[in-house]
């Protein structure tokens, strides 16, 4: 049985992902060179540090990671200020079920201060019993680092827990925390088959999740 519900954030709640995108290609664009979208699959999900070595290699030394995450970071911030980061379909009808039920959790791989941005900016910290970025956990996903710290401070089982995710990193890492894994395939970007054969349960939007979560009764 279902004692606690885990959501990530990027790309499942609030549609980032093409403003990710958008912020890593001006960026690069500023430098003359190209960010495509293998680069953007590879930064899905996972923790700052990452994202921040893997353009940093990308721009061969013309930026550090920590100027690159500054840059990012801001830029983002500004989207979110501006009002152009959307609600994914379902999504604050499923916080509010979810929370009416459940624990919930919040597990992002996004920089804290983007997280305290969207869960400020959206009215969301009611809601939440906990909120943990992977930028303060050892690793970040697919590591299950993050996922492992917010069911120790739910006080529940990893088997007790259903995380929610929509990228490949997030997937990996709620199964490997040993969770019940509920997909909602991103949809700029959706995960490759063998990723999404380690979830639970499949399915196209949040508007489905009560129906997700009764399968685990």
């Amino acid at each position: 049985m279902i004692k606690a519900v885990i959501f990530d954030m990027d790309g499942l709640l609030v549609d980032t992902e093409p403003l990710w995108f958008r912020a890593r290609a001006e960026l690069f664009q500023s430098h003359g060179l190209a960010w495509t979208e293998a680069d953007q699959i590879k930064c899905m999900g996972v923790s700052t540090a990452f994202w921040a070595e893997l353009m940093a290699d990308r721009l061969d030394g013309r930026m550090q990671p920590d100027e690159i995450v500054d840059d990012i970071v801001e830029r983002m911030t500004a989207y979110y200020r501006a009002s152009e980061v959307e609600l994914l379909p379902g999504a604050q009808e499923a916080l509010a079920w979810c929370r009416a039920n459940y624990p919930l959790g919040l597990a992002s791989g996004s920089h804290k201060q983007l997280v305290r941005a969207a869960v400020e900016g959206m009215g969301w910290a009611p809601l939440f019993t906990e909120i943990l970025s992977s930028d303060d956990c050892a690793a970040g996903k697919p590591a299950p680092d993050v996922y492992l710290e917010v069911i120790r401070r739910l006080g529940v089982q990893p088997e007790e827990t259903a995380i929610i995710e929509d990228a490949p990193s997030g997937i990996l890492a709620g199964h490997a925390a040993g969770a019940r894994v509920i997909a909602v395939p991103n949809r700029h970007l959706p995960p490759p088959e063998e990723v999404l054969a380690k979830a639970d349960v499949i399915i196209e939007t949040l508007e489905s999740i009560k129906r997700a979560l009764d399968q685990f009764k």
